[in-house]
């Protein structure tokens, strides 16, 4: 019998997924007081539990995430696979997304303030969609969905990713990392969606910030390593950017004396954009989950894994 932890959250109503399996031995657990003695005969475990817990389990052959983002268990030994959630989270994500091109490009928040002094001012002109231009760096799930829905609402949109293999319908064109400055700088919104790795880390510096599009909007929904936050504090603080919409940080959780919080035109979100804030996204995951176990007891191959190597 396989011994399966599961380390996520699963309503009462949902867990019928996994107790009907035949096959299993499923403990459900809570992650936020977890202990050793809970998880070391497991050979399967769904969900982030502290990777110091999860390389003390001896039997442990396979640890499926809940999230995405995969780098912090890339230290894992090679006996076992990682699998991670990609798939789950590009509906909600990509909703976020848009939600803040547009608070940026109407100006919405700058209306919320003069709400608040009681004022009937016009702010003069805006861009649309239609007449824009937008670059989505990143094509995995939630970089694809982003730009899907952005060609669907008027824009022209090009895509930005490790290796080009074929141009997806939606996309005018894609670019690589080492090329994607060659459009960049047409760009009125430029949003960020990659994982941490060392190609990743930093990518956003001074240099590449001052290569976009006077004006333009740049939202970050990935990795807050991506942008280099000083130099991210310098340009706008001489407006050269017209929004910064920020769901990710560096460092992260954002410190409250930071000088970002105060930042004009920066907004932050708190790493909201997905998690299980969107009742769908809680709904993909635990379906990933339950495929791939199905897929682990009848010894067939797993979706999603991640090569540790590169962290996604």
């Amino acid at each position: 019998m396989t011994k399966v932890i599961v380390a996520t959250p699963v309503p009462e109503n949902r867990k019928e997924l996994f107790t009907s399996i035949e096959d299993a031995e499923i403990t459900f657990i809570d992650r936020t007081n977890v202990t050793i003695d809970e998880i070391k005969d497991a050979e399967v475990i769904l969900g982030n539990l502290p990777l110091s817990l999860v390389k003390e389990c001896p039997e442990l052959k396979w640890l499926q995430l809940d999230s995405a983002g995969a780098n912090t268990y890339s230290s894992l030994d090679d006996s076992v696979i990682l699998t991670n959630a990609s798939g789950a989270y590009g509906t909600a994500i990509s909703e976020h997304m848009i939600g803040c091109v547009l608070m940026v490009m109407k100006n919405l928040a700058r209306y919320l303030d003069i709400q608040k002094e009681h004022e009937f001012t016009n702010l003069g002109s805006v861009n649309t969609l239609t007449a824009s231009k937008v670059l989505s760096v990143g094509m995995g799930d939630i970089g694809s969905n982003f730009a899907r829905k952005m060609n669907a609402l008027g824009a022209e949109v090009y895509g930005v990713r490790r290796s080009v293999h074929e141009k997806p319908s939606y996309c005018a064109d894609m670019y690589t990392m080492e090329n994607m400055d060659e459009i960049i700088g047409e760009c009125d919104v430029v949003a960020l969606s990659l994982p941490e790795t060392e190609e990743t880390i930093h990518l956003f510096d001074e240099a590449r910030l001052r290569k976009m599009k006077k004006g333009a909007i740049l939202v970050n929904v990935g990795r807050g390593s991506a942008i280099v936050t000083e130099d991210l504090l310098k340009v706008m603080k001489e407006g050269y950017l017209s929004g910064v919409c920020l769901d990710v940080t560096d460092p992260e959780p954002l410190p409250k004396n930071h000088p970002l919080w105060n930042t004009e035109h920066v907004y932050i979100t708190p790493h909201i954009s997905g998690r299980f804030n969107a009742a769908v996204t809680y709904d993909f995951v635990l379906n990933i989950f339950r495929t791939n176990l199905m897929h682990y007891l009848n010894n067939e191959p797993l979706e999603h894994v991640v090569n540790k190597k590169l962290g996604y």
